[in-house]
């Protein structure tokens, strides 16, 4: 890596930045003249010259000072690591593992020492670029880099010398070692003679002794087990075969067996005073009972390898344990925790003598007051508490399960209010609980203690019937909030709007009242609250029973309104003052109007399809003359529609036969250009069925379906292009009819096969000319729908 100069550079950067400053100066020294004269002034150079030297000259000197305290530091941190290898290097060791760590020291520093070497090279280069410079360095800095350059000729001395210690060392360590491992090899003899001794020991009665005995052989060859471990790692750090001790092993093995029963019998000896005569309240059955099983386990295992005198001790503390197994059933059945007062005074009157064990009890009195022959009855009513015992624990628990459970809620949207969130927890924690407790009530053993749970029913029924209504009520403010939220519905109803403020009162106390406490144990069991969300939902019943009525009444006044769901219908109506939010649903009360025209003062002046046709009504109208009845405008706005089509169909059929006929396909809605097309083409057909002339009639549709064909081929707005596309279809249609009119010898109006087609004539409705359209002896009125400009696919002759 090239060598370091100032933060930022490399040293052959800030090398040339010196040198170039340096010629900067110079070059500005020599350059022109230090005064020059023209004819009428003079100018004087030398202030500038020597402010660019000054300049450059004090950037240099910067420059080499900072190069000067970066070699500096280097030169510090080399001799200072040098220095801290040498010192290491040269401590002395104390143990073979202390050698084995200067070693891999001394190893491991080979690689630092050639880094540190290349640091100094890079140190010798920053002080030639000081040096070629000529800044002077102080004499403390030139004093720390002579320092510095001393170390590497000082550190190979220092490797020299580890290494003949460390050869030294390894050679006295090894020797000690050896005689470290003879004097084991003698202490392991010697404990051996002891362990030889100490397993012909007997006497059940100096356990105490024995005890003691066992403990510091123990802590003896635990100690010659980690001289044999410490030696043999030694042994491994010096290559040197590792030595076993097998006699160590044997000793160990030998002597676990008769430690292992003489630990038994000093545990037993010291717990059974304990227990017989200790305060029967401070015994755990299950420890004795789980001790017990252990050392009987442990004698039984101890009898088949021990032999002598231990072997008679093993026998003696089996028959103790055994003896004192015998009081086992008694201890488990006084020491249950479910026996209460009750049991205890039941179990006395059943015994004939009082019976309690509390602290002033122990096992010795209740041996002296002969319980064990009375096992059967304390086992009945023990057996008889914890069944109560496990209920009274159930119950306590499902208590404590409530711990921390609240009612959950969350702001809802603007309203000011809030509401519940996050219950199914809560239901399935209720839920269980119910269960669990009606579970309860049919056990046999509920007596102590059945008001109790009767009063815990109650509550997480009271719980369970508020959140039913709490929810339900929620359900429906959710609901209806926004619809009389609208002032619009609360003046078309004043008695639901009235009905529903009580319920938002309620609602909006109720929820404020979760911001006090929220958890569910208080909350859930008030009566109160139940009552109130109760009558709350009572009222809520009644504001959605009349608000269906309304809704009723309105479709009855306008049956296209049957065509919206309530949310839609309810939408429109809460804004009567607004006729353009209709705007959204026209396309589900009428068969094709997307949208009405409104001009500024709200006249609607025009209908416009989804295809984006256009009809401009015939009569015009103001949904403001409905005074906020949306029916009542929705309804003008069907006459409307009806009657601008009945007119401009007619003015259509009168254009047809003075206009080029396919400018007229173009020059007319969609919907009317199919009807009067229909329509003249039924008139044409009957006459040419009169006159006998379906073959011209034939020639004169085919010439037409060309016409159209030339047409479409030219330049067309899309409306157009679809209008002649649903005529194409019909009109190829009309001309096969007729073509098959004429190969049947159809000869007249009247025959069957030209009334079973679908044929459009002007006729007389309710006093009015207008578009019948029939089909054998059937006569149907066009009924003057807005269909839009949609296209037509096929037709069949079922459609």
């Amino acid at each position: 890596a090239a060598a370091k100069g100032p933060p930022g550079k490399t040293l052959a950067e800030t090398e040339a930045e010196i040198k170039r400053l340096a010629a900067l100066a110079e070059a500005v020294q020599a350059c022109g003249e230090n005064f020059v004269s023209f004819r009428m002034l003079g100018v004087s150079c030398y202030g500038i010259k020597e402010f660019l030297t000054a300049a450059a000259l004090s950037l240099r000197a910067d420059m080499l000072t900072e190069l000067t305290e970066t070699f500096d530091k280097a030169n510090v941190k080399s001799a200072a690591r040098y220095q801290e290898i040498s010192d290491r290097l040269s401590m002395a060791v104390s143990s073979a593992e202390e050698l084995d760590q200067m070693k891999k020291y001394m190893d491991a520093s080979a690689d630092e020492l050639a880094a540190l070497e290349g640091e100094l090279a890079k140190e010798n280069e920053m002080y030639a670029a000081v040096f070629a410079s000529g800044h002077e360095l102080p004499d403390e800095v030139v004093e720390q880099y002579w320092d510095a350059m001393k170390y590497p000729s000082v550190i190979t001395g220092v490797l020299g010398e580890c290494e003949e210690r460390i050869v030294r060392w390894k050679f006295r360590f090894q020797d000690e070692l050896r005689s470290d491992q003879q004097g084991l090899l003698e202490d392991i003899d010697s404990i051996g003679a002891v362990v030889d001794q100490f397993v012909e020991m007997g006497d059940i009665e100096a356990v105490e002794e024995r005890l003691q005995y066992v403990q510091e052989v123990e802590a003896k060859l635990k100690s010659l087990g980690n001289k044999s471990e410490l030696y043999a790692s030694r042994e491994e750090l010096f290559g040197m075969p590792q030595t076993e001790y097998p006699q160590l092993a044997g000793i160990n093995k030998v002597f676990e067996p008769y430690a292992a029963m003489w630990k038994m019998a000093a545990e037993f000896s010291r717990s059974l005073p304990e227990w017989m005569d200790g305060p029967f309240t401070d015994l755990d059955p299950e420890n004795v009972t789980n001790l017990m099983d252990t050392w009987y386990r442990g004698v039984m295992k101890a009898a088949k390898t021990l032999t002598g005198p231990p072997k008679d001790v093993c026998e003696k503390l089996k028959d103790r344990i055994v003896a004192f197994q015998d009081n086992l059933p008694m201890i488990i059945a006084l020491r249950n925790p479910g026996l209460r007062d009750r049991h205890w005074t039941k179990m006395s009157t059943q015994l004939g003598f009082p019976v309690k064990a509390d602290a002033s009890f122990s096992v010795t009195r209740g041996l002296q007051l002969e319980l064990h022959k009375h096992l059967a009855v304390i086992e009945e009513v023990s057996e008889y508490a914890s069944k109560e015992f496990s209920l009274e624990r159930t119950l306590d628990k499902m208590q404590g399960d409530w711990t921390g459970v609240n009612f959950e809620y969350m702001a809802w949207r603007e309203t000011g209010s809030f509401i519940l969130k996050g219950l199914d927890e809560t239901q399935m924690l209720l839920d269980d609980q119910i269960v669990k407790t009606q579970s309860m009530r049919s056990s046999p053993y509920i007596g102590p203690f059945e008001d109790r749970v009767k009063l815990w029913e109650k509550k997480i029924n009271t719980i369970q019937e508020v959140m039913d209504e709490w929810l339900k009520c929620q359900q429906g403010w959710l609901y209806l909030e926004p619809i009389f939220g609208s002032e619009d519905i609360m003046q078309q109803m004043p008695t639901e709007g009235r009905k529903f403020k009580t319920v938002d009162t309620t609602w909006r106390k109720t929820m404020e009242k979760l911001k006090t406490t929220c958890e569910v144990l208080i909350v859930g069991a008030d009566d109160e609250l139940l009552n109130s969300l109760t009558k709350a939902n009572g009222l809520l019943d009644e504001v959605n029973k009349g608000l269906s009525d309304y809704l009723e009444t309105k479709r009855l006044a306008f049956p296209r309104f049957y065509f919206l769901s309530n949310d839609e219908l309810l939408e429109i109506l809460s804004e009567t003052k607004d006729p353009l939010r209709v705007q959204p649903f026209l396309k589900k009360v009428f068969e094709a109007i997307n949208m009405l025209e409104f001009q500024d003062d709200l006249e609607v002046t025009a209908m416009l399809s989804e295809e984006g046709e256009k009809v401009k009504f015939k009569t015009t109208f103001n949904p403001k003359s409905a005074g906020g009845n949306v029916e009542k405008w929705l309804i003008d706005c069907e006459h409307a529609q009806r009657e601008t089509v009945a007119d401009v169909c007619w003015r259509a059929s009168e254009n047809y036969a003075v206009t080029k006929r396919t400018d007229w396909m173009v020059a007319w809605p969609g919907q009317v250009v199919l009807c009067i097309g229909s329509l003249y083409w039924t008139t044409e057909t009957e006459e040419a069925l009169r006159s006998g002339k379906m073959v011209e009639h034939t020639a004169v549709l085919n010439a037409q379906l060309m016409d159209i064909v030339e047409k479409v081929r030219g330049k067309l707005t899309k409306l157009e292009r679809k209008t002649l596309s649903a005529l194409v279809v019909l009109e190829v249609h009309a001309r096969d009819v007729v073509v098959e009119l004429t190969a049947q010898g159809v000869a007249s109006p009247e025959d069957f096969e030209w009334a079973s087609q679908l044929r459009y004539t002007w006729d007389e409705i309710n006093g009015e000319r207008g578009v019948m359209v029939r089909m054998i002896n059937a006569a149907i009125p066009y009924g003057n729908e807005y269909l839009g400009n949609s296209s037509r696919l096929v037709i069949t002759p079922l459609t």
